[in-house]
């Protein structure tokens, strides 16, 4: 059966396929175009508030370290008098140090900054003998980067107080990592801690372990003269 013809008249008020097909593209691409713009500033927002936030962090370090720095000119010097006339009396010293240590802490309370920051305050709170305040500030940095400095800290703590037990186990703990920096100190302080325990074969074979490990630092002649008195 021959198709229907249809008049020209009618195809004309019909809707072209192509056109319409086309058309719907084209405002399909459009509002893709209106999202993707939409979805870009947002992207270009939030960069720029990372942005901006991180550039706000570097400023507020930078202001944490300079109060670290000058807190650990007054400490470093305070300490340094304590030395050379152990009678001196530094505590205002250390306090000024302290707060310098504390100023920067609420600067910036976040990363190795911060950690560095905890021990200085500990070793303020120790110099003043505020020796829970030490231990609190100690603690916080143990799990990092500063672990040996802050373990060393608690152990010469306990060890100023008496505790020579507690100082011992905290020395132990710094005696188990051969690249620790602190390793040949925590020897000699678990050495002194065995003499002061009454445990003398325990301190001489601590101090002939350190022997090697000091053979090239002012200690060498120290700890020879220690393993001779030992042995008797």
């Amino acid at each position: 059966m021959p198709p229907k013809k249809v008049s020209r008249k009618k195809l004309l008020k019909e809707p072209d396929e192509f056109i319409s097909t086309t058309g719907k593209v084209i405002q399909y691409v459009k509002a893709r175009q209106r999202q993707m713009t939409v979805a870009g500033v947002v992207v270009l927002l939030i960069i720029a508030a990372g942005a901006g936030i991180a550039a706000y962090l570097r400023w507020q370090e930078g202001k944490a370290l300079a109060a670290q720095y000058e807190g650990l000119s007054i400490y470093q010097e305070a300490y340094r008098a304590s030395m050379e006339n152990p009678a001196a009396d530094k505590k205002d010293e250390y306090q000024k140090a302290l707060e310098k240590f504390k100023e920067s802490l609420a600067f910036y309370g976040w990363g190795k900054t911060a950690q560095v920051t905890r021990v200085f305050i500990g070793s303020c709170h120790a110099a003043l003998k505020e020796y829970e305040k030490a231990q609190a500030a100690y603690h916080q940095s143990l799990d990092g980067p500063f672990r040996s400095v802050a373990l060393n800290g608690l152990a010469h703590l306990f060890e100023a107080q008496g505790d020579f037990a507690k100082a011992l186990d905290y020395y132990r703990k710094n005696m188990e990592e051969t690249t620790n920096p602190y390793r040949l100190e925590s020897l000699l302080g678990a050495a002194r801690c065995y003499e002061s325990l009454k445990e003398v074969p325990k301190a001489l074979e601590v101090y002939e372990k350190a022997l090697p490990q000091a053979s090239k630092t002012a200690y060498a002649d120290f700890i020879r003269w220690k393993i001779g008195e030992l042995k008797g």
